[in-house]
């Protein structure tokens, strides 16, 4: 799209009409000339090449990828371990390991790959000698290393069912549990079994999906399907499906790649974070004659959940917006407002700065002008910033993804409420190939997606039943993955309520706020307690919310019932002590959680004490955590220093581990565990 240029004679018919006249010499041609608008300035939309450059042991666990892999999801785990707070991990691709290259690490993860016999010979020897391995669907040649004859046959988008009974399975969800792809069948010659196979909901199958098996002076563990993959696929729905209708509601949405690919009956469950979960059990298990493994705590501050507040406002006044924000506000939270302003023209625009500054520095013609027109102002949006809120773009890409962005990012710069931040929701959460969208987000800076949402018909049960929870597994923040595997730089955020969705709007006589289950404010505040009540029991899962500002413009009956659903679901959060922020507050803190390294970790045997160091690189007003095992190798935590001073700590358990957590000073710093 080829961008006008505002001449100085264009400049000049301006000043020459209407509300135009009052101003131009206080203005000038420069600030005429901004009202052009930017375009978003593209940049590569993937993460670095996260392999780890010096293999120096002094983290506990390795991350052993294959690059020319026929599965490219392996480096994904990476993202799994960082999603679950174990930043003790180091990534090496297959084709740099050599004999000994294994060795100072405690645990290798292995992704599904191919080996050749002097590969395998080098896992194999690694367990023998006392090494902890974990594989996805491994190659046959190490077959006996995992105690399992591998038949024929396989299932395909089954389910597992841990055993409770088995250290590493107890405290995982009990239900059975969705996995998508392929798992291989195999046969127990010796493995303990952890978790089964299911042909689908009720019907098991008789074979193991999680096994561990004593080898040699170590320990190998199996994962019979490939869980990067199967957790790529849950999270970010099936790719066979993308740019497919198949919900019936009108555009394809994020929510098609989901139609029949989520079980209802599971999707008040996490399922994606029980899976992880699963795997940090089974390396705590595997860990417990190594160094134990620390982990980052979930939420701020010790939190329990998070409440992230979003509201899509379409061409919605200032005044209103600021009635909306002021709520929250009551309540100690911060909110996004993802706003759509309508196209005009640049000389549109211009007339507008012209309005804007008129409204916000002459008070009589101002305050008449307010009540006229009802754009924010950028004053107005400079101070929803200052008090801590959110203010960015929410594209319109009905006629097109990349021209509805560049159209918008114009708009919006061109009145002056630049500049667009990292977050973003799309309007109608419309959604473009597998990641496509998420792609282009990403080379344009977006850093946290919160389009994968929850609305229409397909949550519905045949019997009529409308089902609530997590469609996509997860309501963490994890990073997109593409089909080729690589990591895209921009979080997936599952947006789990939406007002419009739940809510009868009937009052608005639109299509798009038909309120599927019909509920009163009431109820939907209810169905977010639920979760919350779940979250805080043991899932620890953040839950997003959209409020729409639109019914507040609209007031009467819609105001009314959109006043009584925030202030109830506020109300909630704050009385059981959840933070309630914006989607960018979580993104500051996710990338701040997940920028936090552990290094320099040693166990040490004879005195029972277990060091480590963390460079906590923590913005202002980010309280970061992190987690101790209480016991270990059958001791227990009984005093925790940093830097040689005694703190206090609290008890968390995840999964089926204990864990002391500790805040997190900014810098470089030593904490140290002593057990007995």
């Amino acid at each position: 799209m080829k961008k006008r240029i505002l001449t100085r004679r264009d400049f000049l018919k301006l000043a020459g009409l209407g509300t135009a006249v009052i101003v131009p010499s206080a203005l000038g041609y420069g600030v005429f000339r901004s009202a052009q608008g930017e375009y978003p300035v593209e940049g590569s939309p993937y993460v670095e090449n996260p392999h780890t450059k010096d293999l120096d042991g002094s983290v506990p666990v390795l991350l052993v990828v294959n690059k020319v892999s026929g599965n490219p999801f392996g480096v994904y785990l990476g993202e799994i371990l960082r999603a679950e707070g174990l930043n003790c991990f180091h990534t090496v691709d297959l084709s740099d390991i050599q004999g000994g290259s294994l060795e100072k690490y405690d645990i290798v993860i292995l992704a599904e790959t191919p080996l050749n016999t002097v590969q395998a010979e080098i896992f194999e020897g690694y367990v023998a000698r006392g090494g902890r391995l974990v594989s996805m669907k491994p190659d046959d040649r190490l077959g006996s290393v995992f105690g399992l004859e591998k038949i024929e046959g396989n299932i395909v988008e089954g389910y597992i069912k841990t055993d409770s009974n088995h250290q590493a399975g107890n405290g995982i969800n009990p239900s059975t549990l969705q996995f998508h792809g392929i798992a291989n069948l195999y046969r127990s010659v010796g493995a303990e079994v952890v978790v089964w196979l299911y042909h689908d909901r009720e019907m098991a199958s008789g074979y193991p999906a999680v096994t561990v098996n004593q080898y040699g002076e170590g320990l190998a563990g199996l994962w019979a399907f490939d869980l990067a993959r199967s957790i790529a696929y849950t999270r970010q729905g099936n790719p066979e499906w993308s740019n497919e209708e198949r919900d019936g509601l009108d555009g394809i949405r994020t929510i098609d790649l989901f139609k029949d690919w989520i079980d209802l009956e599971r999707m008040i469950i996490p399922q994606a974070d029980e899976h992880q979960r699963l795997l940090v059990n089974l390396l705590d298990f595997l860990s417990q004659r190594k160094r134990p493994l620390p982990r980052v705590w979930y939420f701020p501050n010790g939190a329990n959940g998070i409440h992230i507040a979003t509201g899509d406002s379409h061409f919605d006044s200032g005044q209103i917006i600021d009635k909306v924000l002021a709520l929250v506000e009551q309540y100690g939270g911060h909110m996004s407002i993802y706003y759509e302003p309508d196209l005009v023209s640049t000389f549109g625009r211009t007339e507008r700065r012209v309005r804007f500054w008129v409204t916000d520095n002459m008070p009589v013609v101002g305050d008449f002008l307010r009540k006229k027109y009802i754009s924010p102002t950028p004053d107005e949006v400079s101070d929803w910033r200052r008090r801590g809120h959110e203010f960015t773009l929410h594209p319109n890409v009905d006629w097109g993804l990349e021209s509805g962005w560049t159209q918008h990012w114009q708009e919006f710069t061109g009145r002056g409420y630049g500049p667009i931040s990292s977050t973003v929701r799309t309007h109608r959460v419309l959604w473009t190939g597998w990641v496509e969208s998420a792609r282009l987000q990403a080379s344009y800076g977006i850093r946290m997606d919160v389009d994968f949402y929850q609305i229409g018909p397909s949550l519905q049960t045949a019997e009529g039943v409308w089902k609530y929870g997590h469609v996509t597994g997860s309501g963490r923040p994890m990073k997109f993955v593409d089909e080729e595997g690589r990591i895209l730089n921009v979080y997936q955020q599952l947006t789990q309520l939406a007002d419009e969705h739940l809510i009868d709007w009937k009052e608005l006589g639109t299509y798009g706020f038909q309120g599927w289950p019909k509920l009163s404010p009431e109820g939907a505040a209810e169905v977010y307690k639920d979760m919350l009540d779940r979250s805080i029991r043991g899932e620890f899962t953040p839950i997003t919310f959209q409020y729409h500002v639109d019914p507040f413009e609209n007031g009467g009956i819609p105001a009314d019932k959109a006043a009584i659903f925030m202030e109830r679901t506020l109300s909630i959060a704050k009385s059981n002590n959840i933070p309630i922020w914006s989607a960018q507050d979580w993104l500051r803190f996710t990338d701040a959680r997940c920028n936090t390294k552990f290094s320099k970790i040693y166990w040490e045997e004879v005195n029972s004490v277990f060091i480590f160091e963390i460079n906590g690189g923590i913005e202002r007003g980010i309280e970061i955590d992190v987690l101790m095992p209480t016991y270990h190798n059958g001791r227990e935590l009984y005093e925790v220093f940093v830097n040689a001073n005694p703190v206090n700590f609290q008890r968390k358990t995840v999964g089926n581990i204990s864990y002391a957590m500790i805040s997190i000073l900014p810098g470089l710093n030593r904490y140290s565990g002593y057990y007995k």
